[in-house]
C-alpha cells in the first residue's frame, strides 16, 4: 500500500498591530526531527551555549546557519525559502537584492526556564521554529501563556485605550512564524517536562541602494 506524502499547509498572512506576521507548518519536518535533536543536544555537550536574553535554559552561537549537519541544513534551506518567499510577497514594488540569514540559533528550555523581551533592530524580519514543544501544560489555569511566544505592542499607551498590550503564539511542534525584527518579543517561562526545543534566525534584506 502506497504511503501518503505529508503535504505543507499553505503559508498564513495575517496582521498584528497593523504589522505583517507569516504562520507556517511543517508536517515533513517529521521525519527529521530525531536527527535535529540529537544533533542540538550533541552541540550543548560541546559548548557551554551563550547568556543574551534567555534566563536559564541554553542558547546556541549564532552561527547555527552556518552548520554542515545534513537534517537541519534541510530544514534550514526550506525556513530561508519559506521565509524568502512571504518576504517578497510585501515588497514586489521594489527590487530587492539579496535576502540573507545573518544569524541563527537554538533555544533549549527547561522547567521554569524563559526568554526575556529583547529586539534585533539591525535585522529586517525574525523567524522562530518550534522542534518540540516540550509537552507544554496546556490545562494549567494559573499560566495558561506557559512557554508561549509573545509579541509585544510597539504603541504606547495602548492598554489606555483597551487594545491589546501583546499577542502570543501557543508552541506546536513544527510550526514557523516569521515577524518584523523591531518587534519587542519574550517566552513565557516554559512549564512542561520535557525540554521545549527551538530555533531563532534573523534576516536581513538588502535592496540595490544598500
Amino acid at each position: 500500500m502506497a504511503t501518503e506524502k505529508k503535504k505543507d499547509n499553505p503559508l498564513k498572512a495575517s496582521q498584528i498591530f497593523g504589522l505583517p506576521v507569516f504562520e507556517k507548518s511543517l508536517p515533513r519536518f517529521v521525519d527529521r526531527a530525531p536527527g535535529i535533536t540529537q544533533h542540538l543536544y550533541r552541540l550543548k555537550d560541546r559548548d557551554n551555549g551563550v547568556n543574551r536574553f534567555n534566563q536559564g535554559g541554553w542558547q546556541s552561537p549564532s552561527t547555527l546557519q552556518q552548520t554542515r549537519h545534513m537534517d537541519t541544513r534541510w530544514l534550514l534551506e526550506r525556513l530561508y525559502r519559506i521565509s524568502t518567499n512571504a518576504i517578497q510577497s510585501l515588497d514586489r514594488e521594489r527590487n530587492i537584492k539579496d535576502i540573507r540569514m545573518v544569524s541563527c540559533w537554538a533555544n533549549i528550555n527547561y522547567k521554569g526556564d524563559w526568554i526575556a523581551p529583547h529586539e534585533h533592530p539591525r535585522c529586517n524580519w525574525s523567524g522562530v521554529f518550534q522542534i518540540d514543544s516540550g509537552e507544554p501544560d496546556t490545562d494549567n489555569g494559573e499560566q495558561p501563556l506557559a512557554g508561549h511566544l509573545m509579541l509585544l505592542n510597539p504603541t504606547p499607551g495602548t492598554q489606555e485605550w483597551h487594545g491589546a498590550g501583546f499577542v502570543s503564539f501557543a508552541p506546536v511542534t513544527g510550526s514557523l512564524l516569521l515577524f518584523p525584527s523591531f518587534l519587542t518579543r519574550m517566552v513565557a517561562p516554559h512549564l512542561g517536562e520535557k525540554p521545549h526545543l527551538s530555533l531563532s534566525f534573523n534576516l536581513r534584506v538588502l535592496h540595490p541602494s544598500s
